[in-house]
């Protein structure tokens, strides 16, 4: 009876009814009292982790202590004594103390062949341990292995907790796509209204957030509220509030940000969730910044530091020292260089130029200003930062030119308005060259060839600025780009792994004999804003008979298959792109007949006709003409 009173309180749990997962597990401990000590010490643990699931972390502790004096040695409960003990220092004193619970527990997990227990020690320590010290490698490595458990114990109800850590990281990382694919495979293990549900909604509108898609975080962070609402679990709702404070400074409202960064901050504090503080401060810091109040800004730093420091949160330290460096820089405080010596070396040290990647608006001014500080130093710790970001991968490139010129970087849309012009013409120019290169003269042969020496060459640097700008905005003017690369009077596009051009996929699928993945590519010409541009005419070309082939090949399949409205689609289609097409029009003319439009087929080889006679002084071949007098 207790032992099914325990596993009905964990059941209703894990659907989000703390309330009455607490009544069953209170009817379990009354039950227990003056039995064995080892049911007794089941039910404090179930007990302790519903208090500890509401924040209650004193209550829960001792409850869990209470429950390590009377667990058997060695036994799974035990382990979890030992784990809800682990969860509740994590929260009141920080990662360190909370560590030797979870190795204990995973030592015993271990020894003992408890599965299920590993798996929730190696989850605790990647979040609860690692994640908040910044140590991401042994964090991902830890959660890794636990939700290759879950898989393997037939538990993918409990897989989502690891997957939503790792995703976090990535998106720390600014591993954006990672981050997403972990958000994809939670939904496939979460139900509706769910807390999985709650946290995966949550980190998608982190990324939404990232790519400025600030409608669709609106609505995935009001989902994330709902469940944390209905759950009651704090974690979540700090969470959320951040989110919804992040989004109040991107669509300019500093007030509202303050608002919520505000209130996060009072729930981190009111169940005592010290991480959770440090980053309400942080976020609430950069509203105050937003909003013109740079002396609560920086007061609400230096007590993030404070609070953090305690719990060895290098992370979050780099970047609460990171953003006091540029308050400080930008409002020329006499400790600017001092701090941001200090943040730099936290950051080398926990290996986060990632940070200033993702900070890249603010890191630039500090690395700008300090290159050259008189501080041997500070010149040469800020040297190092500047090697160490050109080497971060940027973003990869996704480039629509057929029909349409359209860059996206990452999940971010790169505005019409900086292709305007030289930098698109020059970009565009280098996609279409062998290896995305060419040298100065070549560059000035194919956009100014009318020009003299001099203004040629004014128009090259303009030209390899503007692009550098429209593919870094917030990149300095001397500092490396690591898409462009310009040296020795050559010029080299650099595409980042994953990078996708529509046209070069278009022919992939050409080579495998794709036609129809072929034919949604093609859209139109290649580059339809450099139409009558020399450079582009051969590539174009090519493109242009590539698609005027599948077409064709796609309407004899169509025949084949008895679909002749489809196959005489397609062959007008060829047709708009090369009207001499003879094939097009004897397949054409054949799908009109099985259509019963005799004359349909008539017309169509009197355009050839007309087509053939007025640009190449040709009339049609034979078996065309044969056709065309079988109809008369």
């Amino acid at each position: 009876m207790i032992a099914e009173l325990i596993e009905e309180s964990y059941a209703l749990e894990r659907a989000g009814k703390i309330g009455a997962a607490m009544r069953k597990a209170r009817e379990a401990l009354a039950l227990a009292q003056g039995l064995d000590e080892a049911a007794l010490a089941e039910a404090l643990v179930c007990l302790a982790f519903l208090h500890f699931r509401l924040g209650h972390y004193s209550k829960a502790r001792t409850l869990a202590e209470q429950a390590l004096e009377k667990a058997p040695e060695g036994s799974k409960v035990l382990v979890n004594a030992l784990l809800t003990c682990g969860l509740c220092a994590a929260e009141m004193e920080g990662p360190a103390a909370a560590e030797g619970f979870f190795h204990r527990a995973s030592d015993l997990s271990r020894q003992g062949g408890y599965r299920h227990a590993l798996r929730r020690a190696l989850h605790n320590l990647a979040a609860l341990v690692y994640f908040p010290r910044g140590q991401f490698e042994l964090a991902l490595a830890a959660d890794q292995e636990s939700f290759r458990l879950a898989l393997e114990l037939g538990m993918t109800e409990y897989a989502w907790f690891p997957l939503a850590s790792m995703g976090w990281i990535y998106w720390l990382m600014g591993q954006r796509s990672k981050a997403r694919a972990l958000v994809e495979e939670m939904r496939h293990l979460v139900r509706p209204g769910s807390l999985a549900e709650g946290f995966a909604a949550c980190l998608q509108a982190n990324l939404e957030l990232d790519e400025g898609h600030l409608t669709e975080a609106s609505n995935l962070l009001v989902k994330a509220r709902s469940v944390a609402e209905a759950t009651g679990d704090p974690g979540l709702g700090v969470l959320v509030r951040l989110g919804l404070s992040w989004h109040q400074r991107l669509i300019g409202n500093a007030s509202g940000a303050q608002h919520w960064a505000s209130d996060a901050l009072d729930v981190a504090e009111r169940v005592g969730y010290a991480h959770l503080t440090g980053m309400a401060l942080i976020e609430r810091a950069r509203a105050f910044w937003q909003n013109g109040d740079s002396v609560r800004a920086e007061k609400d730093l230096q007590a993030a530091h404070k609070v953090l420091e305690p719990l060895e949160a290098h992370f979050d330290l780099a970047l609460a020292s990171f953003l006091l460096a540029a308050l400080y820089h930008q409002n020329r405080h006499p400790q600017a260089q001092t701090v941001w010596l200090e943040a730099a070396s936290r950051i080398i040290a926990g290996g986060y130029t990632f940070l200033l990647v993702k900070e890249r608006s603010l890191a630039f001014p500090l690395l700008s200003a300090y290159l050259e500080s008189k501080d041997k130093e500070v010149a040469r710790i800020s040297a190092r930062l500047l090697k160490e970001i050109v080497a971060v991968p940027p973003p990869p490139l996704r480039v629509y030119g057929l029909g349409r010129f359209e860059v996206w970087q990452g999940g971010r849309r790169i505005p019409a308005k900086a292709w305007r012009r030289r930098a698109g013409e020059l970009f565009r120019l280098l996609l279409v060259s062998p290896s995305y290169s060419l040298s100065r003269e070549q560059i000035i042969e194919c956009l100014w060839p009318q020009k003299s020496l001099g203004t040629a060459r004014a128009l090259f640097h303009q030209a390899t600025s503007s692009l550098r700008r429209a593919l870094e905005p917030d990149l300095p003017e001397k500092f490396p780009s690591r898409y462009l690369f310009v040296n020795g009077g050559y010029v080299v596009l650099r595409l980042p792994k994953g990078s996708w051009l529509d046209w070069q996929v278009f022919s992939e699928h050409v080579e495998r004999g794709e036609w129809e993945k072929a034919l949604t590519l093609y859209q139109g010409d290649l580059f339809p804003t450099d139409l009558y541009a020399d450079w582009a005419m051969v590539s174009r070309e090519r493109l242009k008979y590539q698609a005027v082939q599948v077409m064709i090949r796609a309407a004899q399949g169509a025949l084949e298959a008895e679909d002749p409205a489809r196959a005489l689609r397609l062959c007008r289609r060829a047709l708009t792109l090369e009207p001499w097409q003879e094939e097009a029009v004897f397949l054409g003319m054949q799908a009109c007949l099985r259509l019963q439009d005799r004359a349909g087929a008539l017309r169509l080889y009197r355009e050839l006709e007309h087509s053939l006679h007025e640009e190449l002084g040709a009339a049609p071949s034979e078996k065309v003409q044969r056709l065309y007098r079988s109809l008369l």
